[in-house]
């Protein structure tokens, strides 16, 4: 909203503070279910953001200074989630078992 030097930072343009929950409605949720994608909150997407920014390289000072953190620890221990792919490949394994298990399973008769 402009250059502010002091009062509301994202305000509704009569300086009254954002609603982000109506933004994230508006704008947020549309564009995820064109791109039918699952919406863990906000909370789920900073440390998605913090996350793959690290995962592609980016040092862990940046990545602070991404989210805001006054503190580098605070983004590192809390935001970012490193990706072991080993655990991912032990996960696609038992997923896939699962699946395998499902489809051989006979189908529960559902009692109404």
């Amino acid at each position: 909203m402009g250059d502010p030097q002091s009062g509301v930072m994202f305000h509704t343009g009569a300086g009254q503070h954002l609603d982000i929950d109506k933004l994230v409605l508006r704008y947020v949720h549309p564009v995820v279910k064109s791109l039918n994608i699952d919406w863990y909150g906000l909370r789920g997407f900073r440390r998605g953001i913090a996350s793959n920014l690290y995962e592609l390289g980016a040092d862990e000072k940046i990545v602070q200074r991404v989210l805001r953190h006054a503190k580098s620890h605070v983004t590192k221990n809390r935001c970012i989630k490193t990706f072991d792919p080993a655990l991912v490949a032990a996960m696609k394994k038992l997923e896939a078992t699962v699946d395998l298990v499902n489809q051989s399973a006979p189908r529960a008769h559902q009692i109404n």
